[in-house]
């Protein structure tokens, strides 16, 4: 892993970049030098940290160090991909190529690694229950598709390995429940604007209902995306 760009902020001391800790983490999208949704990534950085029992007052005022770092660091460069990484007392900020997104995107159907969507109460703050989302992303790629679509054991679909879920069947955007799945950043501050006049409606779907709608997929770095089951 290519660890030129990577700098820490805070009051604590560095710690290893570890992208398979069990640590707060988020993602942002950077525009012509500007971090989108910055502060919204530190308060999600700070709400898993409290969840977790180890509070971190200090992050939010990280806000403009991080962003003059990353205005200089990109200036002149296409749009990135900014990686926080949350280690007590320190956090790790890492700027990559933006990830690109196949097309079609196909999505290999697996049960989800959480078990159930009480399974796991921290489940909804990125990081916080571990890799489990890279390790189906890399089965589903071993397999041949893009990425993993997890289902619930009772069928109902949650999320992917990279990305939240949205299917649009009749004008309206179904959202599967919250319950047991990552707090997306983009639904919530990204997909409302995109989906416009059509409505979103939280709402337990299937794979059979598939065959009745199309798959929209999302996140702070890609955007939304249509999805493709192998």
């Amino acid at each position: 892993m290519d660890l030129t760009g990577l700098r820490y902020f805070g009051p604590g001391p560095a710690a290893p970049w570890d992208p398979l800790a069990v640590v707060p983490r988020s993602a942002a999208k950077v525009e012509d030098g500007h971090i989108r949704h910055l502060e919204a990534h530190l308060a999600r950085l700070k709400d898993a940290a409290e969840a977790a029992g180890t509070p971190c007052p200090w992050i939010l005022d990280q806000a403009a160090p991080l962003a003059a770092w990353v205005a200089g660091e990109a200036e002149g460069s296409p749009d990135l991909a900014l990686r926080l990484r949350l280690h007590g007392a320190a956090l790790g900020a890492l700027l990559e190529p933006l990830p690109e997104t196949p097309s079609p995107y196909r999505l290999q159907l697996q049960p989800h690694p959480l078990g159930g969507p009480g399974a796991h109460p921290l489940a909804a703050h990125k990081g916080l229950t571990g890799a489990w989302g890279q390790e189906a992303v890399l089965r589903a790629r071993t397999a041949g598709a893009d990425d993993a679509l997890l289902a619930w054991p009772d069928g109902t679909l949650a999320e992917t390995g990279l990305a939240g879920i949205a299917l649009e069947v009749d004008g309206e955007l179904w959202i599967p429940p919250p319950e047991g799945r990552v707090a997306s950043l983009a639904e919530r501050l990204d997909l409302p604007a995109w989906a416009g006049s059509r409505p979103l409606r939280v709402r337990a779907f299937r794979v059979e209902d598939l065959a009745w709608g199309r798959l929209w997929c999302f996140n702070a770095l890609r955007g939304v995306w249509p999805g493709h089951l192998t």
